[in-house]
């Protein structure tokens, strides 16, 4: 039995909020980070969904 492989993103993104200097987690798979995430209009990134699919 196999051991689930965990979905990461890239290491030492940054939050594409203006201003905003945070590292994004290897986990976060938003462009933002979590406190930026709600300012996105409602709309899953296209990153997110490319990786979905």
């Amino acid at each position: 039995m196999s051991a689930k492989k965990i979905l990461t993103s890239q290491k030492n993104r940054k939050c594409k909020h203006p201003d905003c200097k945070r590292i994004l987690s290897i986990y976060n798979h938003e462009v933002n980070c979590h406190v930026h995430l709600n300012q996105m209009s409602g709309k899953v990134s296209e990153a997110v969904l490319a990786k979905i699919r």
